[in-house]
């Protein structure tokens, strides 16, 4: 009985600790930061499209172009690993942020998109 009472004390020590480690670890590292040129497109190859991205904090700004329209401006948010974007039309989507990657979905149909540089 002693012994498995230790055992489950440090069981929920080595828990807490990891806990604790995993909670500093992603607040200190902040949102992804999406500045820069990112060219891709739907998964159907049927629409393609440029981002033009700038970000001051978690607000982004820039422009888009392709996608079927003459381009224009954008604003959005990023939180978590994600960023929201809207257009100057009112379109808007959500992409999930992974390093040079950003996935999610244009019209109901799956894309993807790559960072071609941070400038």
């Amino acid at each position: 009985m002693v012994k498995t009472l230790r055992l489950l004390a440090v069981g929920s020590f080595i828990a807490t600790t990891l806990a604790s480690c995993a909670g500093a670890a992603s607040s200190s590292t902040g949102p992804p930061n999406v500045t820069g040129t990112w060219r891709g497109g739907t998964a159907t190859g049927t629409k393609t499209m440029t981002l033009h991205l700038q970000q001051t904090g978690t607000n982004v700004t820039g422009t888009v172009e392709g996608v079927g329209t003459p381009g224009g401006q954008i604003h959005g948010v990023v939180g978590g690993n994600a960023v929201q974007l809207n257009t100057e039309r009112g379109a808007w989507t959500r992409l999930v942020v992974r390093g040079d990657l950003m996935d999610g979905e244009l019209n109901g149909i799956p894309m993807t998109l790559v960072r071609l540089g941070r400038g």
